[in-house]
């Protein structure tokens, strides 16, 4: 894939209701779409992983 050209994947999934309900409640407490909160849920896990990873791998070396 070119990765110069901008892509933006759609991903369908299901999530049990309890779940659902509980991300339903967020969204409308932050006045945001249920889709925009768990992109940017995702975005920040992924962030979050990058940089411990990116840790990780740095501490890997000094020792």
């Amino acid at each position: 894939m070119n990765r110069d050209v901008p892509f933006a994947a759609k991903i369908a999934f299901r999530l049990p209701q309890s779940l659902y309900d509980k991300l339903d409640v967020w969204s409308e407490e932050e006045d945001r779409p249920l889709a925009n909160l768990i992109y940017t849920i995702v975005k920040q896990a992924v962030t979050e992983r990058d940089l411990e990873r990116h840790t990780a791998q740095l501490n890997k070396e000094s020792n």
